[in-house]
């Protein structure tokens, strides 16, 4: 079912940006009679009802976009047309050994779901967890530390946990309907990794294809191949993360353990499954604190770690969320001192340490980064992230702006476009900051030192906003940013006028539309 609400003023979650929509569209899973559908009807009535609004929007000439949670901090996923709100296609389903294709191993099919768009990390951790409609209990291999984001949102936006044994959020997607206007929709899967077969795209109603080009540049693809519909994902039997206590290390030592970490080429369970670090820029002493955990089997009886969350009334309002700007930005603290505030505060309330959880219960953050705040995330290489970490302090000192650094830790994704590419390891940092000009210059000055020294960076799509024609290329290079964009004209069967329906300004100023 469909509601429309007309033209209307629209913002993010985190309140960093706004846009002048021609309409905002809620589609749910509804039918509007007595009996609701269920299964492939629901997918098919979800692709079609996608497949209708694009091809009404190509009559009127107007540009598109599929919302999921609105939790990127960029124009990434913002339009001038139409902002379609997925959010309540949340269905999550298990399939039948009669789907599967035969190469596809069978102790692997009772760990595949198959979600809807819009289902929130939250939720899908609820629906895998509890097992509710599967012989085992599971769960995600990794996330964000967020939970608040689709499922579909998070991995085409590249969120990226850290998974050092493992990768991003792209990982695990193997299976991808996607929504072009073309007529029908498509089921895209690797050509080296088939999983569903002919009798499932038959009941799903799409087209499918197999080729790894188009599946890696899909993948991480930010809205701009057409509308995620569905999408198959691997999971893990449902497992838990155990966290030692918080360590401090010097310099000298983290880079020690960040050489060995950035050896680990195969999954080694004795290793750290999570890894990440915070680090104070204007610490004269140089220590960092240190979390990791390694991944261990499921035992019940231990304490659930507390969430954190902020909850806003129905004007878009809670308490204190204009508290951090204020702070920040204040001319009674200088920024050491602001700086050595946020250090306890998350030090005692946002690192773990001394836990053990399911993911699902150690990630469950749904909180804003609060109007006036914003984030800026940068990937290095593991190689190069002991350099890194002095660039930036010095360039935080020198711009004396109030902030601390966290860094994670991935397994290289194999996203064309995916920033956590980086090998062996990507270490991505990223800066809390209030949202003002100071915010832009932090990043840029950082960007022109890496520049300087050498180091190669990726910048998240979903974090910055600093990415033109001449850092992309930078980045990827020239013949993967050419891939990507053949793969793109590929998705909507080589027709220039469907492809501008999901062109926007983010796209433009990257040099991808």
């Amino acid at each position: 079912m469909i509601r429309r609400y007309g033209a209307r003023t629209w913002k993010n979650i985190h309140v960093t940006k706004k846009a002048h929509l021609a309409d905002l569209i809620d589609v749910d899973n509804s039918s509007g009679g007595v009996q609701q559908p269920t299964g492939f009807a629901v997918l098919r009535q979800a692709a079609d009802t996608f497949e209708s609004l694009i091809q009404e929007a190509r009559q009127q000439n107007i540009r598109l976009r599929a919302l999921g949670s609105a939790w990127a901090l960029t124009d990434i996923a913002v339009t001038d047309g139409w902002l379609i709100n997925t959010k309540m296609l949340n269905g999550c389903f298990d399939l039948t050994d009669q789907y599967f294709e035969a190469t596809y191993p069978e102790p692997k099919r009772p760990l595949l779901a198959l979600a809807q768009c819009g289902i929130s990390i939250n939720e899908l951790n609820i629906y895998l967890e509890r097992g509710q409609n599967s012989p085992i209990r599971r769960a995600m291999k990794t996330s964000g530390i967020g939970a608040g984001q689709t499922v579909a949102g998070a991995f085409s936006g590249n969120t990226h946990g850290s998974a050092i044994q493992f990768g991003s959020t792209p990982d695990f997607v193997v299976g991808i309907q996607l929504v072009t206007g073309t007529g029908q929709s498509l089921w895209i899967e690797r050509e080296s990794y088939p999983v569903l077969n002919d009798h499932f795209i038959e009941r799903l109603g799409a087209r499918l294809v197999r080729s790894d080009e188009l599946f890696d540049a899909a993948v991480v693809s930010f809205g701009a191949f057409g509308i995620i519909a569905a999408v198959a994902i691997e999971t893990d039997p449902v497992y838990q993360l155990i966290f030692p206590p918080v360590e401090k290390l010097g310099y000298a030592d983290l880079g020690t353990r960040l050489n060995q970490l950035a050896a680990l080429d195969h999954f080694d369970p004795a290793e750290p499954y999570h890894y990440e670090y915070i680090f104070n820029p204007y610490d004269k002493d140089r220590i960092a604190l240190a979390t990791s955990a390694k991944m261990i089997e499921h035992q019940e009886g231990f304490p659930v770690p507390e969430p954190m969350w902020i909850a806003r009334d129905e004007q878009d309002f809670a308490l204190g969320v204009r508290t951090a700007r204020m702070f920040l930005e204040t001319p009674l603290l200088r920024s050491q001192w602001k700086t050595a505030i946020q250090w306890k505060e998350y030090e005692r309330r946002a690192i773990l340490g001394d836990v053990r959880a399911t993911p699902g219960q150690c990630f469950t953050a749904t909180i804003t980064y609060l109007e006036g705040y914003n984030e800026s995330a940068i990937g290095v290489s593991i190689n190069n992230a002991l350099a890194m970490t002095e660039i930036a302090s010095d360039v935080v000192r020198q711009l004396d702006v109030p902030c601390i650094s966290q860094v994670r830790l991935v397994h290289p994704s194999r996203g064309l476009l995916a920033f956590t590419g980086v090998t062996p390891k990507t270490a991505v940092f990223e800066w809390g900051v209030a949202n003002n000009p100071r915010y832009e210059l932090l990043e840029k000055t950082i960007l022109r030192e890496l520049t300087s020294a050498g180091i190669g960076y990726t910048l998240h799509w979903s974090k910055n906003a600093g990415i033109d024609p001449a850092t992309l290329e930078q980045m990827y290079g020239a013949d993967r940013v050419a891939r990507w964009r053949a793969a793109r004209m590929e998705a909507f069967g080589g027709d220039p006028t469907l492809m501008r329906l999901f062109d926007n300004d983010h796209l433009a100023r990257a040099g991808l539309s």
